[in-house]
């Protein structure tokens, strides 16, 4: 059953018949964003070893999930976990009528994470999993109800279950599509000499808007500053008299060239180059803002399931941001500050006095 909601809402969900259905969804990726049903995936679970570090298993689980492709035309989804990765499998050739796409992903990925064993109602068929310590470990797909010789055959294809299977098959639970957690998990494909072009490009692109916009704001600044200028000079021949007012208005000249001096132009190239370091990860700032020489980005993801500690990294080896510290902002989020200086300029907050 697919809860009615208003069209923006709505993403495509292909069928095992090549049928096109609207499911409600959380938050839609985009008009070529596709969700497979559960009927087309394949899925295998990851475990990596434990010594690898967090860029290390995002190769082995590319390898693992390139050296285990089912089709000739293999299309793929990567997920971290903490064991290692889910890794969801489709035949490619089957989207071709659809193409061009944007994200694809499967239907299971969409549906709230569970605990234990589970029975769930797809769009077609049901789908049984088992789930531990927040991971999916194991997930079947049946057109028709879990018998109980069908329900024993998927519990004994799990090895070592830390959580015991009941002796029935659960009642079929009706999830919503809301999760959304599953997009920061993703492992991105590694980049290729085709994709370095086009970031080329989009930073030149980028540069010279940023550029352009800095200098229109640099002119209307000055055309501002001389506008004023011109009326503390008449106001200074009519209230030269005054001895109150004539401080008054040396004051203001003092404090307007003091700001013309130290106004910033690396607030929006700082922004750029953070937004540029989430998205390496596969994140993205729902607000930002710079204050004072700070920049503050606050993105969704939990700091447990996220490389915070690489995204602040990416944040310091930036030319224009330094001192960068994360925080959590409330459940499922969290907030990085670093100062923003110039590409030559030293840190103007060091990393024990921001904590301090």
């Amino acid at each position: 059953m697919t809860k009615q909601l208003a069209p923006s809402r709505l993403q495509r969900l292909l069928l095992e018949s090549g049928a096109i259905a609207k499911v409600a969804v959380a938050r839609p990726l985009g008009e070529r964003a596709l969700i497979l049903s559960r009927a087309l995936t394949r899925l295998r679970i990851y475990r990596a070893p434990a010594l690898l570090n967090f860029s290390q298993r995002a190769q082995a689980a590319r390898a693992y999930a390139e050296a285990h492709a089912p089709f000739a035309n293999t299309g793929a989804l990567i997920l971290r976990t903490k064991r290692g990765a889910e890794i969801w499998y489709w035949d490619r050739s089957k989207l071709a009528a659809l193409e061009p796409l944007g994200q694809v992903s499967p239907e299971s990925v969409w549906r709230t994470p569970g605990e234990g064993w589970r029975i769930v109602r797809c769009e077609e068929g049901l789908e049984a999993q088992y789930w531990e310590a927040g991971c999916l470990c194991a997930s079947t797909w049946r057109r028709q109800d879990f018998g109980v010789q069908q329900w024993r055959t998927f519990v004994l294809s799990v090895a070592n279950p830390a959580i015991a299977a009941p002796a029935e098959p659960p009642p079929a639970e009706t999830l919503a599509m809301t999760a959304t957690a599953w997009r920061w998990r993703v492992v991105a494909s590694p980049l290729t000499w085709r994709d370095l072009e086009r970031a080329c490009w989009t930073l030149v692109m980028c540069a010279a808007a940023v550029t352009a916009l800095l200098c229109g704001q640099a002119m209307r600044s000055s055309a501002l500053a001389e506008r004023e200028s011109a009326r503390v000079e008449a106001a200074e021949q009519t209230l030269r008299s005054d001895p109150e007012l004539a401080a008054a208005i040396e004051n203001y000249r003092l404090i307007n060239d003091y700001a013309r001096a130290t106004a910033s132009t690396y607030a929006l190239i700082a922004a750029t180059e953070a937004h540029e370091a989430l998205a390496r990860f596969g994140l993205r700032a729902d607000t930002w803002r710079v204050s004072d020489g700070q920049l503050s980005v606050i993105v969704d993801g939990a700091l447990g399931e996220t490389p915070v500690r690489d995204v602040v990294r990416a944040f310091d080896e930036a030319k224009h941001l330094c001192a960068a510290l994360p925080e959590i902002a409330g459940a499922g989020r969290f907030e990085i500050r670093a100062s923003v200086t110039g590409p030559d300029a030293p840190c103007a907050t060091t990393r024990a006095g921001a904590q301090g």
